[in-house]
């Protein structure tokens, strides 16, 4: 079984967090939930261009799933142990995008 993750830099402004995701992000609402990505939104108090890039890595080999988040979490572990880590798995993409970032329209809405 190969795991599909990936090592995403978001970067704001002069700000920048570096994280893994599962999967493939190719959107906002690929990141939503992330707890690195929520906590680096949540500190960007002014509209804003966030960009996005993302480096899609499989790890193991034959029929491809995503990642768990526990996966997920143990990836990160390998690589705090051993920052080369990444460079034993399979770099099978990369993608970037940008997002439009408004704080008062995501924070300020009214709930009806």
């Amino acid at each position: 079984m190969a795991l599909l993750f990936s090592a995403v830099r978001v970067t704001a402004k002069d700000q920048e967090v570096d994280f893994l995701v599962s999967g493939i992000p190719r959107e906002y609402e690929d990141l939503e939930g992330w707890t690195a990505f929520d906590r680096f939104m949540e500190d960007i108090g002014e509209e804003t261009k966030v960009a996005i890039h993302a480096e899609a890595y499989l790890y193991g080999e034959e029929e491809t799933h995503r990642a768990t988040p526990e996966e997920v979490a143990y990836f990160m572990k390998r690589i705090e142990m051993d920052d080369t880590f990444l460079s034993r798995c399979d770099n099978i993409e990369s993608v970037n995008f940008t997002i439009n970032w408004s704080p008062e329209e995501i924070f300020n809405m009214e709930v009806k």
